[in-house]
């Protein structure tokens, strides 16, 4: 179907060199569609009347960049006020279970960080696990008084097994089973897409599962050329934020964008208005 404008404080936000349509697939309220970012980032840079000057495949790598840094961001001010909270809340994961032999065990593939404290069980008491670094480790070990024990155990994060994931060692080792709370690795947000090839208007993918046809007359993003037959798995990938963070995203695309192109006046400016999004 094609999409109608969106409008921002006002403003239509599409291109006025180009028409775009868009599949859309509703999973879930309070995420970024990576296209409405992508058309947002044009009306930002006054796409209009400079020609299309970040093409899909300039944006799919700048708004990786920019997701990695915001989450790094977030989580360095991890839960510090409620907005933290909020925005982080899609990328936590509660009482996860893992299973130990000898008191290690292997952390979920999509882990990033752990949050908050371990839990074991003791009989029938949930017991808190402190999380250890190596040097405590040892010196806890060579301690009478705080070596472990199912009252008091402890863990530490390290190792890989043989299939290259992260590992958790839990002390008293004769402990079977661990529950964690953790942040998950982000999902790479990515455009796909595909051209008309007479009037080179654009068709973007939504986040789906369902095979996507390319029909004649066009061309899939990696030269694939349509016909009656052809079908895509779309490796679209919104971005697991929601709408309190688009001004923030924004300015830092913006801003990388700025250093590429040479206008100095486009960096100031981003810069100015990145420097105010971090504050709110």
């Amino acid at each position: 179907m094609t999409l109608l404008p969106l409008r921002r404080e006002g403003l239509f936000c599409f291109s006025t060199i180009s028409v775009i349509s868009v599949i859309f697939v509703l999973n879930f309220k309070d995420m970024l569609y990576t296209a409405d970012v992508y058309q947002y980032l044009l009306d930002e840079i006054r796409s209009d009347s400079r020609g299309l000057s970040v093409e899909p495949s300039e944006f799919n790598r700048l708004i990786r960049l920019v997701n990695q840094e915001i989450y790094d961001q977030r989580i360095g001010d991890f839960e510090t006020d409620l907005e933290n909270m909020d925005s982080l809340g899609w990328f936590k994961v509660h009482n996860y279970g893992i299973d130990l032999t000898a008191g290690i065990g292997t952390l979920p593939t999509n882990y990033y960080q752990v949050i908050g404290k371990p839990r074991i069980l003791d009989g029938t008491t949930t017991r808190r696990v402190d999380i250890v670094t190596e040097f405590e480790y040892g010196v806890r070990e060579d301690d009478y008084l705080t070596g472990n024990s199912a009252t008091y155990p402890y863990c530490r994060i390290g190792g890989i097994n043989g299939s290259g994931q992260l590992q958790i060692r839990v002390s008293p080792t004769t402990t079977t089973k661990i529950w964690i709370d953790y942040l998950k690795t982000l999902t790479v947000p990515f455009l796909d897409y595909m051209i008309n090839d007479t009037t080179l208007v654009r068709t973007d993918f939504a986040e789906t599962a369902t095979l996507q046809s390319v029909p004649t007359g066009y061309t899939y993003r990696d030269g694939t050329v349509g016909g009656a037959a052809v079908t895509i798995t779309s490796l679209t990938k919104n971005l697991k934020w929601d709408d309190g963070d688009l001004s923030l995203i924004l300015t830092k695309l913006v801003n990388r964008v700025a250093k590429e192109l040479p206008d100095e006046l486009l960096l100031q400016t981003s810069a100015i208005e990145q420097a105010k999004s971090e504050e709110e």
